[in-house]
């Protein structure tokens, strides 16, 4: 898992080998089953999540119905960085598609650890960055795309997501009713 996490962490920045084992030591393994969650609303979030491997599903309930925002395969970081900054309950449900390997740390003593070693704080910046350009490009999909387009941009940009994720999460992820998903399947394979 720590392979992993280096691995994870080198996308964003180099760190030395003092600063690696700094962050590990804050990180503590835990294991999520399939279909439970690491975190339900309302509750309070105080920690950061890394997940090695599995998948992981970010959901939020409106009227009896959940829509989904956001799938998290390993290897990756993840938590409501809203609730933990804010100090607020999450509104946000994150469930584990897949029996999920992960570490978990307390955002308090990563605070305190990028006060300590600054190239930390370069790591998150970046990974906060892509996290912003995912975020911003998604609630474009969603202004300026028909369903049909951005399930072809999923398709070629996470297709790990058609591969291996329900259709009842994707349609809801794309902002579709399943039927319509299905009707959009269809169209672009007679197309083929």
């Amino acid at each position: 898992m720590i392979d992993n996490l280096r691995f994870f962490l080198s996308r964003f920045a180099k760190l030395s080998e003092q600063e690696l084992e700094a962050f590990f030591a804050i990180f503590t393994p835990i294991s999520i089953k399939k279909l439970d969650h690491l975190f339900l609303e309302n509750d309070m979030i105080s920690h950061i999540y890394y997940i090695n491997d599995g998948i992981m599903r970010g959901y939020y309930n409106k009227e009896n119905t959940e829509i989904t925002t956001n799938f998290y395969f390993g290897p990756t970081m993840m938590t409501d960085f809203v609730a933990v900054r804010s100090n607020l309950p999450t509104q946000m449900n994150v469930q584990a598609l897949k029996n999920c390997n992960c570490m978990v740390a307390k955002f308090s003593d990563l605070d305190s650890l990028i006060d300590k070693y600054p190239n930390i704080e370069s790591v998150f910046f970046k990974f906060l960055e892509h996290l912003y350009l995912f975020g911003v490009m998604r609630q474009h999909s969603f202004i300026f795309d028909t369903p049909q387009e951005r399930y072809v941009k999923l398709f070629g940009e996470r297709p790990k997501v058609i591969a291996e994720i329900p259709q009842r999460y994707i349609s809801s992820y794309l902002g579709i009713k399943p039927e319509t998903l299905s009707r959009i399947k269809n169209r672009i394979f007679k197309e083929l």
